[in-house]
């Protein structure tokens, strides 16, 4: 299994409570020498899990080449030269939102302070022109926005169908730990598509 089995000795789970981790001291030659009742697990390298619970936040991103500025609640589109936010309405390439609101993320790291994390899959705060009933397909504006789609945009592009709104946050702070909430500003959630 690699790299994490050549270091972990178990990990074992019980009714009462989250994961119990051992983990081994490795010496200069790759020898367990003691173990520890870790606090954590550090693993490089492939981790495969049938199921993972806890991921507290509320979608999935996929990081991305960015050649733009980062705003958090805003779509962009796909460039051969990475994403920028959207600037027409409707827009063709449209690749989805930027997440400050992802439990889990791929992708992290392949281009180092040029990466927006695009939400992919979940629900995610985002800037909405205005309020609309829950269910309302939504596609960019000229601002990066989400608005509204027309009759004739979801028949004729329906690959931009960007989001379904659901509401407005009314709280000016969230986030399940006082130390990680994030400022809404006046964004809206809605649900990736």
């Amino acid at each position: 299994m690699g790299v994490i089995s050549d270091k972990l000795v178990s990990i074992t789970f019980g009714s009462s409570g989250g994961p119990n981790i051992s983990r081994a001291t490795i010496d200069a030659s790759g020898n367990a020498i003691a173990g520890d009742a870790g606090s954590g697990l550090l693993a490089s390298g492939d981790f495969k899990a049938l199921k993972v619970w806890s991921a507290v936040w509320n979608d999935l991103a996929d990081f991305q080449l960015l050649c733009d500025d980062l705003v958090y609640g805003k779509c962009y589109f796909d460039t051969k030269d990475g994403a920028r936010i959207c600037n027409s309405r409707c827009q063709m390439s449209v690749i989805g939102i930027a997440s400050d609101t992802y439990g889990m993320a791929v992708g992290q790291g392949a281009n180092v302070n040029r990466e927006v994390p695009i939400a992919v899959a979940g629900w995610v705060l985002a800037y909405v022109d205005r309020e609309y009933d829950c269910g309302t397909p939504l596609t960019n504006n000229e601002k990066g926005e989400l608005t509204a789609m027309t009759l004739e945009e979801k028949r004729d592009f329906p690959e931009r169908i960007v989001a379904i709104y659901k509401r407005k946050e009314m709280d000016e702070f969230w986030g399940p730990e006082s130390g990680l909430k994030i400022k809404v500003n006046n964004r809206h959630w809605v649900k990736v598509k």
